[in-house]
């Protein structure tokens, strides 16, 4: 079965208040696709510098699942982070992927579901109660938000504020 993905346009203000909602619906935890430590990949909210921390995984803790670690290796893009560590058993996991917006470039972002496609095995959680709380998530994107139409976001994406001009 396929995922699912929403296009989003969201600034700083925008992730927070989307956290304060993943927060006030379950129990969830924020995870940075890499960082020096494993302890510095759980995080308690967005970076406020996009560069470096442009991609999170979300885990609703009500579905269980243990975090496994991988460490990058000499051959990676950036040779900065050659030694960082990295959560190696997330294809398959019931996370909600965000890669934020870049409202600098105009670049949207997207929250994606992979569902089974990265898990040709099958999944170990209840899909169809996942599903329900992504199906959720996407439901407050949509009512909080505006689809965009104009110029100061991407065509499609939803913003969780007007955009201000």
């Amino acid at each position: 079965m396929v995922g699912k993905q929403l296009q989003i346009a969201m600034n700083e203000a925008d992730e927070k208040d989307f956290v304060a909602f993943l927060r006030s619906a379950a129990d969830i935890r924020l995870i940075e696709a890499f960082a020096p430590t494993i302890e510095e990949l759980w995080v308690d909210g967005f970076h406020p510098i996009f560069k470096g921390h442009h991609t999170y995984a979300i885990w609703n803790t009500a579905f269980a699942w243990t975090p496994e670690y991988g460490t990058v290796g000499e051959q990676a893009h950036d040779p900065n982070s050659v030694g960082w560590r990295y959560v190696s058993n997330a294809d398959g996991a019931p996370l909600l992927h965000m890669t934020r917006s870049n409202s600098l470039s105009g670049v949207s972002g997207r929250l994606f579901w992979a569902k089974d496609f990265a898990a040709p095995g099958g999944l170990a959680y209840d899909v169809a109660s996942f599903s329900q709380w992504i199906d959720s998530v996407w439901r407050w994107v949509r009512r909080h938000g505006k689809k965009s139409k104009d110029l100061d976001r991407p065509a499609g994406a939803y913003g969780t504020k007007p955009a201000v001009r």
